[in-house]
């Protein structure tokens, strides 16, 4: 009997007590951002970096670079359903903003890079995006006498600086210093009450509690930096025939045996081959959202008021969705005010002008 007890006290304290001292979500203006010891920020790399953004010469033929899909004339996204791709080729999946990407733990609409630098690295090396072989980059790159001296400047004391991880670095810096700070939303949550007009202080109380936006968009970023099923609709562009062929390719070569029958994008399915994680996607941060339309992994909403009617009717039509979503029944007011709330959250975007590339010899 006295085992019996032991077991019950116990069973009561991981359901009831447990659950009352979880932390809640909380929202957070934009702190510092953090900088990963093995990659310290310095003026050399960070300004290495950004000719490195811009610069076509990092795909195979000399035609794509990150900013190609991440336009700082478009919120550093791409306003097409789907991304660029590599000439020949069109992509599966939609742009996502590179604007406070520092503070994500997770990258990719799968979530399969940990970090700015393991980011950095796949799309020059992916066939359909950037297709460009490691190895001929730095040699490339070691045929312009500039990049030379700014690798040498960047990396001191390393013999041989011009590496794929040392270039994945320094965009990684220069991509930590996109941050949209000042915000309304920001001004607001540092005592700045006029910073939101009465119907954005309404659709923040919207947020946080009848629509409950707050459990997935949450943290400095408003994202909680995790995998959800939401069942976002089928985009029509992800029946043309190349966008199927990109998404068999992707498939097959991630180890998916039936990587034929899958119609749509599995999300991170495709990454893991956890069944669990089949049609789940990385929550996006909504900061500076109302500047970046279209929306989802596959750009199928083009507006904000589509996105909020979506989850106003709990999401989609799919097995095994988020338990969080469920019908919200927000009258015409509240949408409009959530809307307006969403809007807020624009901070100062930073102005980056396309720099000179340097030559060859």
């Amino acid at each position: 009997m006295k085992i019996k007890t032991n077991i019950t006290v116990k069973t009561l304290f991981l359901f009831l007590v447990i659950p009352l001292i979880a932390k809640e979500p909380t929202l957070e203006p934009l702190p510092e951002v953090s900088i990963p010891k093995d990659n310290p920020q310095t003026k050399a790399k960070i300004e290495l970096g950004k000719l490195l953004y811009f610069d076509p010469r990092l795909s195979g033929d000399g035609s794509t670079s990150c900013a190609t899909c991440h336009d700082p004339n478009q919120g550093f996204a791409k306003s097409t359903e789907m991304s660029p791709a590599y000439p020949g080729n069109k992509h599966f999946r939609h742009s996502p903003t590179v604007l406070n990407s520092a503070y994500n733990d997770k990258l990719f609409w799968d979530g399969r890079a940990n970090s700015l630098e393991e980011q950095a690295e796949k799309p020059i090396a992916s066939p359909f995006e950037m297709n460009m072989n490691y190895d001929l980059l730095e040699e490339r790159l070691k045929s312009i006498p500039k990049y030379v001296e700014m690798f040498k400047k960047a990396f001191p004391g390393e013999k041989e600086p011009i590496t794929i991880k040392n270039i994945a670095k320094a965009i990684a810096a220069f991509e930590r210093t996109l941050i949209t700070p000042n915000s309304p939303f920001d001004r607001y949550l540092r005592g700045e009450k006029n910073a939101l007009n009465p119907q954005q202080v309404k659709g923040l109380e919207i947020f946080k509690g009848k629509a409950n936006c707050i459990q997935c968009h949450n943290g400095p970023n408003l994202t909680d930096n995790q995998l959800h099923i939401t069942g976002v609709p089928k985009a029509k562009i992800e029946d043309d025939s190349q966008v199927q062929a990109v998404r068999r390719f992707v498939l097959k070569t991630g180890g998916i045996i039936d990587y034929e029958n899958y119609d749509r994008d599995p999300g991170a399915f495709a990454s893991t081959k956890d069944k669990k994680q089949l049609n789940a996607f990385k929550t996006p941060s909504l900061r500076n959202v109302a500047i970046t339309p279209p929306y989802m992994h596959n750009g199928v909403f083009k507006t904000l008021d589509e996105v909020i009617e979506f989850y106003n009717n709990g999401g989609g039509d799919i097995r095994n969705k988020d338990p969080k979503l469920k019908r919200l029944n927000l009258t015409k007011e509240e949408k409009e005010a959530l809307k307006a709330f969403l809007h807020s959250l624009t901070g100062e975007i930073p102005e980056v002008e396309e720099p000179e590339l340097p030559q060859y010899k």
